[in-house]
């Protein structure tokens, strides 16, 4: 049972538990989401073939990634850590943001839910309290340090630069997909192509 204690064993079953949530909750999440015709509109400015395939298409996909996301961490994670929590908060907050914006879409029946500048100042909102978390609850010295991979002696100490750059990080990543996913809903190959960057990392 001593294995339990290593990261690297429990990070490999967090993703395991996660697909096989998902895989189980799938299915019947999808057809919950058509039934209720719970499909976003397309935008109408890329190619015609294109917007013909995605007409129809489920939205509040996001909700799937993020039960598994959730539970897996729940389930695996180290839950005495802050940072823990600081990454669950963000992850929610950011998600539940994306559902407002997908039921103004569905409501509205156009690709318009919240504006754009809104959506960014939100995010800024939600990135100012998780930084302002971390800061009071993380304790850790080696917080405000940036660390670049591959130099084991190159450690830049941001002082207070680490509060607007740790805010455009949390906002630039979660756009990072985004951004990308607004193009047709579909953000599928995008997250599979960060999680697997973040999962190397880690």
């Amino acid at each position: 049972l001593n294995v339990f204690r290593y990261l690297t064993f429990r990070m490999g079953l967090s993703v395991i538990s996660s697909m096989t949530i998902v895989f189980l909750i799938g299915a019947p999440f999808i057809k919950f989401i058509e039934s209720h015709k719970f499909t976003g509109p397309i935008r109408d400015d890329g190619p015609q073939e294109h917007i013909i395939k995605k007409v129809g298409t489920p939205t509040m996909g996001g909700l799937l990634i993020l039960i598994g996301i959730i539970f897996s961490t729940l389930i695996w994670a180290d839950l005495s850590n802050p940072y823990i929590w600081v990454l669950l908060m963000v992850a929610t907050s950011f998600g539940f943001l994306g559902a407002v914006d997908d039921y103004l879409k569905i409501k509205r029946n156009n690709s318009r839910g919240i504006s754009s500048g809104m959506k960014i100042l939100f995010q800024i909102i939600l990135s100012i309290i998780a930084v302002f978390l971390l800061i009071n609850f993380a304790n850790n010295e080696h917080l405000n340090n940036l660390y670049f991979p591959f130099f084991k002696n190159l450690i830049l100490n941001l002082g207070l630069f680490f509060i607007p750059f740790s805010i455009f990080i949390i906002v630039g990543s979660s756009n990072a997909v985004n951004l990308t996913d607004g193009l047709d809903g579909l953000a599928t190959v995008p997250v599979m192509l960060v999680a697997l960057s973040f999962t190397l990392i880690c």
